[in-house]
């Protein structure tokens, strides 16, 4: 069988074995068997050809593409294990190198997420600070600045987000501070409201140094606050008081309401700064203390300060100003503001602010320099008369003998009573005995005799009497007086001394009248053997003048302050004036 096989070169010897184990006849019948069944393969095979074509074009285009796709498949393994897995082995080696930034960041972002309320709590620290600063919740608003820097504590160096936190609620610290020094600056603040803010100040310990430094603001916020407050009756004052020459009646009267508004405020203002400075920085403060003392002294200063700078530029002269505004009042109004003066100089000494003299003493340049103002309009209204009397008179034609001269208004008719014949005849007593004998309230009589002399003495009178109001002790003697105050030229000066220098020129003005009416009488006539009508007159009046008006104005003045003695004017130089004119008049007489 072996040999067989091999020799029909069959691999497969189970037919062969088929046909051996066949019988003859079966065995000859085999090829049309074999035949029979090649024609029914082939029959077959041409029917499944023909009904199975698309099959086997589908199938052999799946084979195509299967052999395709196994060369492809060939080479992306070759690729795959060549390139992409090295590659891929590299990518998951640096894997954890490159995701680490971004698992930081997540994990970050896991944080946040996880304390998100804490944070929002954080960063509406400063929403809340400013919103309590407006609303004036200091006290709430102090407490979130502790807090946040307690959360800023906790760390060495601070994260950036509480380094800005920090700084907005700096920025809202600042807010508070500002809003606290602007009601101490706001007028008609009342002292629960200021020991209010003084008090969160002083728990602001970063914003001031001391209690001194919160001490100083307190009192420059409301030092502006008076300023304000008199700034415009300053301005009004001293606008009335620019206007050059006399004042109205009604300057006068707006003057004097203006200054008693001005020291009734300035009263006022600096009485509740010192009790609210007292209660608020001196009630509580340690004795002994070296704190206590600085606010003491700032204090004292301040009152100083305010008192020179707000009241004594009304009360007293200065460097630009010889006349200080409360000079230019009337006599008449200078009580009732001298009243006020008084009783705001004690309201402010009851508080510690003592500065009682400085007022009398401004007071006294104030009443001085009235009295010698009204003197001197005085004193200028009865000389004009002499003057005008003057001018009045006639030119006498010159001649080799007579020099060319303006001849007095006859004295006669001026100086004397219309209905007086001659002039009323003076004892020849002393001076001093005649005044003695008359009453210091009753003018004397004599006066009536002579219209310019009895008018010039109304007047005299009239400022004695407003005078009698208001006449300081101090100035009846003469006084010296602080010079950083007052700087009037009548400082000093008694109102005797004042009187007397007025009559001094009175009588000078009248000696040199008389004079002028003797020797244009003597020129005209042509005789010297006695005085005639008009120089008698004018000598007349001179006596009269020197010897009864002049004591007894002297005497008048003094009864201002209850005191009957006449002053003694011997060494005067009115008197000596009087002793030059008998002089002269009797060497006329002689000639």
């Amino acid at each position: 069988m072996s040999e067989l096989s091999e020799l029909l070169n069959v691999s497969d010897t189970t037919y062969l074995e088929h046909l051996t184990s066949l019988g003859l006849e079966t065995l000859l019948s085999e090829p049309s068997v074999l035949q029979t069944q090649s024609h029914h393969l082939t029959s077959s095979l041409t029917s499944l050809t023909h009904t199975s074509y698309p099959t086997f074009v589908s199938l052999y285009a799946s084979t195509s593409a299967l052999t395709s796709s196994l060369s492809q498949l060939s080479s992306s393994l070759d690729s795959l294990v060549n390139e992409s897995l090295p590659a891929l082995e590299s990518s998951v080696s640096s894997w954890n190198t490159e995701t680490a930034s971004v698992l930081n960041t997540r994990r970050k972002t896991v944080t946040v997420l996880e304390i998100h309320d804490k944070l929002r709590d954080l960063l509406d620290i400063p929403l809340l600070m400013n919103t309590c600063v407006r609303n004036s919740y200091f006290s709430e608003a102090l407490s979130l600045a502790a807090h946040a820097q307690a959360l800023i504590a906790v760390y060495p160096s601070p994260p950036l987000i509480l380094t800005s936190m920090l700084a907005e609620v700096n920025a809202a610290m600042n807010h508070m501070l500002v809003s606290l020094l602007t009601t101490l600056h706001e007028p008609n603040r009342k002292l629960p409201a200021l020991w209010k803010a003084v008090n969160f100040l002083r728990k602001m310990e970063s914003a001031f140094g001391g209690e001194e430094e919160i001490g100083l603001a307190f009192l420059s916020g409301r030092e502006l606050c008076l300023k304000g407050s008199l700034e415009s009756l300053r301005r009004d004052i001293f606008r009335i008081t620019a206007v050059d020459g006399d004042l109205s009646s009604r300057d006068k009267e707006d003057l004097a309401r203006y200054l008693g508004k001005y020291i009734g405020l300035w009263r006022e203002g600096v009485y509740d700064l010192i009790t609210q400075y007292d209660s608020i920085f001196l009630t509580n403060a340690v004795e002994n203390d070296a704190s206590s003392a600085k606010l003491h002294a700032l204090l004292t200063a301040y009152i100083s300060h305010v008192f020179k700078t707000h009241l004594i530029p009304l009360l007293a002269a200065s460097q630009h100003s010889s006349k200080p505004p409360i000079a230019s009042l009337p006599m008449s109004s200078f009580p009732s503001l001298v009243t006020q003066l008084t009783y705001c100089a004690a309201a402010l000494a009851r508080v510690g602010a003592e500065f009682r003299s400085t007022i009398a003493r401004c007071v006294n340049d104030a009443v001085t320099h009235i009295f010698s103002s009204d003197i001197s309009l005085v004193e200028k209204r009865f000389l004009s008369q002499f003057e005008r009397a003057t001018k009045k008179g006639k030119d006498v034609p010159s001649s080799p003998t007579v020099e060319r001269k303006a001849i007095p208004r006859s004295p006669s008719k001026w100086l004397l009573k219309a209905d007086a014949e001659q002039a009323p005849h003076l004892p020849t007593s002393p001076s001093s005995s005649i005044s003695s004998t008359i009453p210091s309230h009753t003018p004397p009589s004599l006066l009536t005799s002579y219209p310019p002399l009895a008018t010039h003495a109304n007047e005299v009178i009239e400022v004695l009497n407003a005078f009698r109001a208001c006449a300081p002790i101090s100035v009846a003697q003469g006084y010296q007086c602080d010079v950083e105050f007052s700087t009037s030229s009548t400082n000093g000066a008694s109102l005797f001394k004042i009187l007397e220098r007025s009559l001094a020129n009175e009588g000078r003005t009248i000696s040199d009248y008389v004079k002028s009416v003797i020797e244009t009488e003597e020129s005209s006539d042509g005789t010297s053997m006695k005085l005639l009508r008009e120089s008698t007159v004018a000598v007349a009046f001179a006596r009269a003048f020197f010897e009864t008006w002049a004591p007894w104005a002297m005497k008048a003045t003094t009864s201002v302050y209850g005191v009957e003695d006449t002053l003694q004017l011997e060494a005067s130089e009115l008197v000596q004036i009087q002793k030059d004119l008998e002089s002269w008049v009797k060497n006329v007489a002689k000639e």
